[in-house]
């Protein structure tokens, strides 16, 4: 049986994910905070003949969470970890909460470093397994008006960068997912100061990237795994802006400049 678990599984591209992982001879773990979210996805796993199981939790409570993490890893070998969960904000550095901080922190890039720790050490000592985590264009872009998203994406990065060379050397593939901008509930669910959803979906609109749907972001995820590409980024524009930023910084101040503006203008 191969042990799959995917984090964030209870909506978005975590939902997705699970479902297209699924196939018999697979048991898929739920991780996310909605119990009744995941219950309904596991029936979904099970219809199709995979196994399921359920384990509800709050990331951001890194002390609960570690232990659930710990009880997981004594009674399953993991063979592969999608780590999908995340919480977004939106909003200027100067009107941001200390609370905001620390719930993207914890969520976004402490919980994600806990379980890749401590999966990754259960893999190593079995020389196999496959961890997958979703950052963000912004990890390379960054992104004004949603400052600690990009921080904490940013530093997903570089653990992934720094890791993949301890793994490679006891049989652990890693990967990094770069999505652009995906349809999922992470704006309803979003940190919002002086905006709102329907304020970033019209600015996202208004420049003209458009949005990939969950499902799509998970198939094009999956399939860059199996052809065994360690940095998958899309669509075109996020590959584009992502091996721009880096090497020609000064290329994305326009669009950056713009982003403010227009987030300024929507919050008046």
């Amino acid at each position: 049986m191969k042990e799959i678990v995917v984090t964030g599984a209870s909506s978005g591209i975590g939902y997705e994910l699970a479902l297209q992982l699924a196939a018999p001879g697979r048991r898929i773990h739920l991780v996310a905070r909605s119990e009744d979210k995941l219950e309904a996805l596991a029936g979904l796993i099970r219809a199709v003949g995979a196994e399921a199981a359920v384990l509800p939790l709050d990331l951001a409570d890194i002390e609960e969470s570690g232990l659930a993490l710990d009880k997981l890893l004594a009674e399953t070998s993991v063979d592969e970890l999608y780590l999908a969960a995340a919480v977004s904000i939106f909003g200027e550095v100067k009107d941001i909460q200390a609370e905001d901080w620390d719930r993207i922190y914890r969520t976004d890039l402490l919980a994600v470093a806990q379980w890749t720790q401590k999966v990754y050490a259960q893999m190593a000592s079995r020389r196999t397994g496959r961890i997958v985590t979703v950052g963000s264009l912004s990890s390379y872009a960054g992104y004004p008006t949603s400052v600690p998203y990009a921080a904490m994406k940013a530093g997903l990065l570089g653990l992934y960068k720094t890791l993949r060379y301890e793994c490679k050397q006891v049989g652990v593939a890693v990967h990094f997912v770069a999505p652009g901008y995906v349809d999922t509930p992470i704006f309803d669910t979003a940190i919002y100061r002086r905006s709102s959803s329907k304020a970033t979906r019209q600015q996202i609109a208004e420049m003209g990237f458009g949005m990939l749907s969950a499902k799509e972001s998970a198939r094009l995820i999956l399939r860059g795994v199996a052809a065994g590409k360690s940095e998958i980024v899309f669509p075109g524009y996020a590959k584009l802006l992502s091996w721009l930023a880096p090497r020609f910084p000064a290329l994305l101040i326009p669009i950056h400049n713009r982003m403010v503006k227009r987030f300024r203008e929507l919050s008046a």
